[in-house]
This record gives structure tokens, C-alpha cells and sequence, in this order.
């Protein structure tokens, strides 16, 4: 009995020590309004709850106590001033709820919840470093823009349009929203689990990796496109391609990408008079539906497979 006394004091102890600051709450829900959050080089675990409320806490991981000195004073770092108390800047603008949580050390991972049915913006400003962010329990529009951090998006409905500069991205819906097409582009592995009953088309590209799935997926048959030209040019002077010096000189023909992809979509290399065009031939393009089709979910990864997964 008395070991047990002396633990439950000892975690009493180590809780007061690292005890977070008190959550900031705001109220802050209906229809049309948003919340954005811009995170500078932290963790942030977002999830989605019912009620009318906003709320904004600290966790011990990865967080340092403020020093003594500091008791009753303000942090501001980087110019962002923390209103709420535990280490963000939280404002209300018309429908929308700003939250920025910049780069400190006494933050540590913060959790966000905020009510399930609210569009949800989160960006992440700063591109070094790895952190994680984690998505959870939102029955609203989702967008998504993160440099190297992980992101996890579990339990949503969509739509979702997310971007992940050199990070991977992991989906799971708990329903798919048949509202408006989601798009989800990374350089790195892109991992979707969807529900037995989802309806899509699905529009997968794969640069530089492959597709995975466990789910029956009836390809959509494409038309052939006849190659069209732009024109006949004259050239001179020298350029090089995949790295060879090349000695130029006469007529040439820019074609256009056999998909009907754009110009932005080619490799363009440029020197003195000399122009080479490069079609995009290795793009592992796919299109194909699942339980007869429905909304569109495209997928595209630069340098890294795609899983699209049966939910469990």
C-alpha cells in the first residue's frame, strides 16, 4: 500500500513538472466557416469533435519548461505573438479562424480539436526538418500543403486536395464524400485506404514508382491521340540532352505530348539557339474505376509508389 502511495505521489510529481499550460478554448462553428492553420516547423495532431468549440493544448512531448524568468511574460517568437497561452497566435477574421503555431522549443506536439463538420486548411510554411501532422475525424473539405513533414489523415469523408513537397502521405476514409474530387500529390509514397462501398475513378500517375492495390479496378479504356506538331523550325549552335553534348543544325519539330498534356508538362531544355522537347513517356498513367466509378480521386507521385488499399 505504501509503494503504491509513493508511485501515485512520484506521477503526481512528474505531472506538475511537465504539466502543459491550460487549453485555450474559443467558440467557433456554423456553416461556411473555416479553420486555417499555419505551422512553422511543429508537430500538430488536428481532430475533428462535436460541439461548438475550438480548443488549443499543449502535450509534454517534445517540449521544454519555460525558464523561471519568463513567469507572467508573453512568448513572442518570430514576430508571432502568443495570445492563447500555450504557444499559438489565435484570431477570428469573418468565418474564419486563423491559428499559426510557430517554431519554438517550449511548445512541444499541440492538439488541436475543433468541431468535426468545419472546413480545415492547414499549411506548413517552413520546409526543413520532419515533423509529423495528423488529420483525425473531419467530415469536412480538407486542404492540405506540408514541405518534409509526414502527414496522416485518419477517418475522413473528403473532399481533400493536399500537396506534400518531399514528405509522404497516409489516408484513411471512413466515407467517401461523393460531393468533389479530392487530389492528393507528393514526392514520396502516397498510402489510400478506402471502404468497401466507395464509388470512384480513380486518376493515378507514377513517376518514378508503382501502383499497389487490393481492390478489383476496371481500367478506362483511352482513345490513341495522333501526335500533332507545332510547327518546323531552323536551328543552329549547340545544346545537350541527358547530359551529351549535341552539335545542331537544320529543321526540327516540336510534338506535343500524345496524352494532350500541356507544354508544362514536357521537359524543356534551353541553350543558345538549340530546343529539345521531351514527352513525358515515362509517367505510369492509369485511369480505372472501382465499384462502377463515381467521384474522382487523383493521385500523383513524383518519386514514390501509390497504395490504394480496401479498408479492414
Amino acid at each position: 500500500m505504501k509503494k503504491a502511495i509513493v508511485v501515485i505521489l512520484i506521477c503526481v510529481a512528474y505531472a506538475n513538472a511537465f504539466g502543459q499550460a491550460k487549453p485555450y478554448k474559443v467558440a467557433f462553428s456554423g456553416q461556411g466557416k473555416k479553420v486555417v492553420v499555419v505551422v512553422q516547423q511543429a508537430s500538430v495532431n488536428i481532430q475533428g469533435v462535436d460541439g461548438n468549440e475550438v480548443s488549443i493544448e499543449q502535450t509534454g512531448e517534445n517540449r521544454k519548461e519555460l525558464p523561471k524568468e519568463a513567469d507572467g511574460l508573453r512568448l513572442i517568437t518570430g514576430g508571432i505573438v502568443d495570445n492563447t497561452g500555450v504557444g499559438a497566435s489565435a484570431e477570428v477574421e469573418g468565418n474564419v479562424l486563423k491559428i499559426i503555431i510557430p517554431k519554438n522549443r517550449y511548445t512541444g506536439v499541440l492538439t488541436i480539436k475543433v468541431p468535426k463538420s468545419l472546413g480545415l486548411s492547414v499549411t506548413e510554411s517552413q520546409n526543413w526538418g520532419e515533423q509529423k501532422i495528423i488529420i483525425s475525424d473531419i467530415a469536412g473539405e480538407i486542404e492540405l500543403k506540408t514541405g518534409n513533414s509526414k502527414a496522416y489523415l485518419n477517418d475522413i469523408t473528403g473532399p481533400l486536395v493536399a500537396n506534400t513537397g518531399h514528405g509522404k502521405i497516409f489516408v484513411t476514409y471512413s466515407k467517401l464524400s461523393q460531393s468533389s474530387p479530392s487530389s492528393i500529390s507528393a514526392s514520396g509514397a502516397i498510402d489510400v485506404t478506402l471502404p468497401n462501398d466507395s464509388k470512384a475513378n480513380l486518376k493515378i500517375r507514377s513517376y518514378y514508382g508503382d501502383l499497389f492495390t487490393d481492390w478489383d479496378i476496371t481500367a478506362v479504356k483511352k482513345e490513341a491521340k495522333a501526335t500533332a506538331s507545332s510547327g518546323t523550325k531552323t536551328i543552329t549552335g549547340q545544346g545537350s540532352v541527358d547530359g551529351e553534348s549535341i552539335a545542331v543544325a537544320g529543321q526540327y519539330k516540336i510534338a506535343t505530348r500524345v496524352d494532350g498534356g500541356n507544354s508544362d508538362d514536357r521537359d524543356v531544355f534551353k541553350k543558345d539557339q538549340f530546343v529539345y522537347v521531351a514527352s513525358s513517356s515515362k509517367t505510369d498513367a492509369f485511369e480505372g474505376t472501382i465499384n462502377g466509378g463515381g467521384v474522382v480521386i487523383d493521385l500523383k507521385s513524383s518519386n514514390g509508389n501509390i497504395y490504394v488499399r480496401k479498408k479492414k
